[in-house]
């Protein structure tokens, strides 16, 4: 058996290994999609009363996936990736007539953040060569904008919500990067969302459901297929200002990735993830603020990376 440490071969040998252990482990492009799963696991069927707020988000991930591809040859991968990303939202809920019944919105959100990526692969070749490779990359970079829009209804015990996000593909993007926080094609999302809540005991439940859809991104001819999100979240107030819950999520692509990018095949992921919140609700200085914590720990995980991830939340009413 030979093996290449030191010459041209092994570094372009290494690149396919490196890109095709990278579109294995993460099914859509890049590993991610444009929802932020566990968004909508607390609340999510209930839109605020008219007004201007602010939504502060940090969203922290840390996963790895490894695995081997055998055909002909064999190829050994292992990947690890973290996020940190922070999204700066405005809400708007003007007062207006109600429309189809219901209470409409609109929000705008800027994200923006820090992502690293360390892959490592080996080629075995059907004659005994071995290749071999690795590679660490991170940035700090502007993502793409995010408009929203939807409807609520419901005074309670009984909310509900009808959502719909769409990515604008203008943010800092470029093919010699893994670590993109912008996907460079539109994508678009709806979502919809039902939230009970009993004021006597404190107890609260929330489901959401939805689906994105992806377009072509035009740089990679690479279309992310279209994915599956599910949420939900039982709670209870523990006082006026405290709320415990426990929550988790179910995602799943329901289409296979294409174009000509997608030269690994149609990969499709899948994850479940469980995990706690706490949400706290104060007044500084005359101002009502509410922050919240939820944590998510997946399992059965399928061509994604599997690990942990926190979304912190603060909003603020600007007036109304």
């Amino acid at each position: 058996m030979r093996r290449f440490k030191r010459n041209s071969l092994k570094y372009v040998l290494s690149g396919i290994v490196l890109a095709a252990a990278a579109g294995q482990a993460n099914a859509v492009e890049n590993g991610a999609g444009m929802y932020i799963l566990g968004s909508r696991t607390s609340m999510g069927g209930v839109v605020a009363p008219p007004g201007t707020y602010t939504q502060q988000s940090y969203y922290l991930y840390s996963g790895s996936n490894g695995g081997e591809i055998v055909n002909s040859g064999k190829l050994q991968f292992g990947i690890e990736g973290r996020a940190a990303i922070g999204l700066t939202s405005v809400l708007w809920v003007p007062p207006s007539e109600p429309v189809l019944g219901g209470s409409p919105y609109f929000s705008l959100t800027l994200p923006y953040g820090y992502k690293k990526s360390d892959i490592e692969g080996t080629l075995t070749a059907p004659g005994g060569t071995v290749l071999s490779g690795s590679k660490s990359e991170d940035s700090f970079l502007f993502g793409d904008p995010v408009f929203g829009a939807g409807l609520g209804w419901g005074k309670g015990p009984f909310f509900g919500s009808l959502n719909m996000l769409i990515n604008v593909p203008i943010g800092d993007y470029s093919t010699s990067r893994s670590t993109n926080v912008a996907f460079n094609h539109w994508a678009y999302d709806f979502t919809g969302a039902v939230t009970w809540m009993d004021a006597d005991s404190g107890w609260q439940a929330n489901f959401a459901t939805g689906v994105t859809f992806n377009e072509e991104n035009d740089a990679t001819n690479y279309k992310s297929g279209d994915e599956l999100h599910v949420e939900a979240s039982v709670g209870k107030a523990i006082n006026p200002n405290l709320t415990l819950s426990l929550q988790g999520y179910y995602y799943k692509q329901i289409s296979g990735d294409s174009g000509s990018g997608a030269f690994l095949g149609d990969f499709k992921g899948e994850a479940t993830a469980l995990g706690p919140a706490v949400a706290w609700n104060s007044d500084w200085n005359g101002t009502p603020v509410a922050l919240e914590a939820r944590w998510f720990h997946e399992f059965n995980v399928k061509n994604r990376l599997e690990g942990d991830a926190v979304l912190f939340n603060m909003t603020i009413p600007l007036g109304g």
